[in-house]
């Protein structure tokens, strides 16, 4: 994965996303985890230990996480409240009009995760065979503190790119299982802040040349100078 610096460009497209941050909107929609979301788990499903058992898995992973904490407002759906009245339409207004807004100014088309994770919230190892493309994946962090980590199969070595305070990207691709194992790339985040919010909004395009190429375009009107 690719540690992209984003230029004002794309932090103002970005932006658009933060009002879900102030005055606890986010929490207009229900906790997926609630369960799990606790420090006990979090060290356990972002461990190496962890990592090491859904490697060990094989092509019998399905690919998608087992747990996470977090607060989702994908593109399918979004577990409002009931009680969220008018919050809830307008996270519904402003989430539809980000996305209207990077789909034309980035040609990201396709959301694969939007989520907002509260102080210990995290995403646990898993590889997104079972979705393989090339993808950005955005961060904001209030405080910078929390990660992304993930394996690196040509290098057979651990990576772990900190937060950063505000936005940042990392973009690659995700292999599937018959692309062989050095395409194959099981990661995990984690906000590790007590106080602060840390939020993921990710886009997929697809496994072609096409896509590749795309990716390179984006890249280039985002990335910092």
């Amino acid at each position: 994965m690719k540690d992209i610096p984003l230029n004002d460009y794309a932090v103002e497209i970005l932006n658009d996303t933060l009002w879900l941050l102030e005055d606890d909107h986010y929490k207009s929609v229900h906790m997926n985890g609630q369960k799990v979301y606790n420090k006990e788990s979090a060290d356990y499903y972002t461990s190496n230990a962890y990592f090491e058992k859904i490697r060990n898995m094989g092509t019998t992973h399905d690919g998608y996480p087992e747990r996470f904490a977090a607060y989702s407002f994908g593109s399918n759906g979004m577990n409002f409240h009931k009680d969220a009245g008018h919050v809830a339409d307008e996270a519904a207004q402003r989430i539809f009009k980000f996305y209207e807004k990077i789909q034309t100014q980035l040609n990201l088309k396709k959301n694969a995760l939007f989520s907002i994770y509260p102080p210990g919230g995290f995403i646990a190892w898993h590889n997104n065979a079972n979705a393989s493309a090339y993808n950005f994946i955005f961060t904001y962090s209030e405080t910078g503190d929390g990660y992304w980590r993930h394996y690196d199969p040509v290098k057979k070595e651990m990576v772990t790119i900190p937060d950063v305070k505000g936005w940042q990207c990392k973009a690659g691709y995700f292999g599937a299982y018959h692309d062989g194992v050095d395409k194959i790339v099981y990661h995990t985040a984690r906000n590790t802040s007590q106080t602060g919010l840390r939020m993921t909004v990710a886009f997929v395009m697809d496994r072609s040349e096409m896509s590749s190429g795309i990716q390179d375009w984006v890249i280039e009107d985002i990335r910092a100078e």
